[in-house]
């Protein structure tokens, strides 16, 4: 039987053991997600490293990792390594080997709906893009949400407010019974929509596979200047049949964030649409911030310390920024906020440098360069800003 700690002495004496059992052990924890993480105790130590250059030699004697979806965690990677627990500051796990980790007794935290609002923002501002490009206004759009999770509902709550009309598909969710909506064929959605964004994981083998879920048999009855989004996963949508719609139907327009083979993305498809961006949708300070404080409760637990036995600093990032965009009209008030035509012409230059493939490193320093950004809510607008001012005040509402 197992001893019943009675006294405060006990609980104490507990604690001090779990610290001397860590004692000198590291976290290894994505450069990136360093500034958000809080400071640890003597017993503890914080060691960062890049993203995509994560090997088995690194690795040590780490039990817990800290990483981002740039990340893949494979056997080939954690064979043979100390890895207790794997800790992804991402809603999405499928550069993840679940069943490895599994296998191998290893726990595997993620942050789902920590970049919600992030991408939210992302697809209302390309769809804002988008509107005053073909001089359509957004209540008069119809747009169809593929995936209805953390980020597909809140779009459509924020869509709908804003008096565009939305038809939503997820299968998985309707045969639940948990949509509590009507549900649309994908058919009906492609063809009767003006814009099509896509927020689903990228799952293979299940009932309801989403790789190349979005094909040219499926896309081919899209309507003229329609607008499809991508900021999910790369391998949603069939690239290359991409080539093959834009051949049929030039005046669609495509918007990607996400791409096959990321970082080293087809240069030809990213010159070829009309927005490209570095995989930066659901990236801000915020997105982050909300990451890492879903997955340190696993990390205190880990190590069988109390948030007392940590110092946190992170208090700073939730400070507000007033910039203001006076005399801005809504065009160059998006801009202000997140510029994606400028990151997307970067894109596009960078691609033109590059006949076939672009360099990793070029999509990577580009996604950096955007890495300060901020949520809505955090800037000042003026009164006479009444449009952006009311997706401000939506957006804080279903964050």
């Amino acid at each position: 039987m197992s001893k019943t700690l009675k006294t405060s002495d006990d609980r104490d004496a507990l604690v001090t053991s779990a610290k001397a059992r860590f004692a000198n052990r590291n976290i290894l924890v994505d450069e990136e997600l360093l500034k958000f993480f809080p400071k640890l105790g003597k017993s503890l130590t914080i060691k960062p490293f890049k993203g995509r250059s994560l090997c088995d030699r690194i690795l040590k004697d780490t039990e817990v990792l800290v990483i981002r979806s740039v990340t893949p965690i494979s056997r080939e990677l954690l064979n043979g390594s100390k890895i207790k627990l794997v800790c992804s500051a991402t809603s999405g796990v499928d550069h993840i080997d679940r069943k490895y980790l599994k296998r191998s007794n290893i726990e595997l935290i993620n942050a789902p709906g920590s970049n919600a609002i992030a991408v939210v923002e992302y697809i209302i501002f390309t769809i804002l893009l988008y509107s005053q490009d073909i001089g359509k206004p957004l209540e008069n759009f119809k747009v169809g949400v593929v995936g209805y999770g953390e980020i597909g509902s809140r779009l459509t709550q924020l869509l709908e407010k804003l008096g565009a009309q939305v038809l939503v598909n997820d299968p998985p969710k309707n045969k639940n019974h948990e949509l509590n909506r009507e549900h649309f064929s994908l058919q009906k959605i492609v063809a009767e929509c003006d814009c099509l964004t896509v927020h689903v994981p990228l799952v293979d083998k299940s009932e309801y596979p989403t790789t190349n879920l979005f094909d040219y048999e499926i896309l081919k009855d899209i309507k003229n200047e329609a607008l499809i989004i991508n900021s999910s996963r790369g391998n949603i949508i069939k690239e290359s049949d991409l080539f093959t719609l834009l051949e049929k139907k030039s005046s669609v327009k495509v918007a990607l964030d996400c791409w096959i083979n990321e970082p080293t993305i087809n240069a030809i498809l990213a010159r070829k649409i009309w927005l490209s961006t570095p995989h930066i949708a659901g990236a801000t300070l915020e997105s982050k911030m909300r990451a890492v404080q879903k997955i340190i409760p696993a990390i205190y637990s880990y190590f069988g310390l109390s948030k007392n036995d940590l110092i946190s600093d992170t208090e700073k990032f939730f400070e507000k920024i007033d910039i203001k965009t006076d005399g801005l009209d809504l065009n160059k008030g998006t801009d202000t906020i997140l510029p994606l035509m400028s990151i997307s012409k970067q894109l596009k230059k960078k691609s033109e440098q590059n006949l076939s493939m672009l360099p990793p490193e070029e999509f990577d320093n580009l996604r950096k360069s955007v890495s300060g950004r901020r949520e809505l809510a955090n800037y000042s607008l003026p009164e006479n800003h009444v449009f952006l001012n009311k997706v401000k005040k939506l957006l804080i509402e279903i964050s």
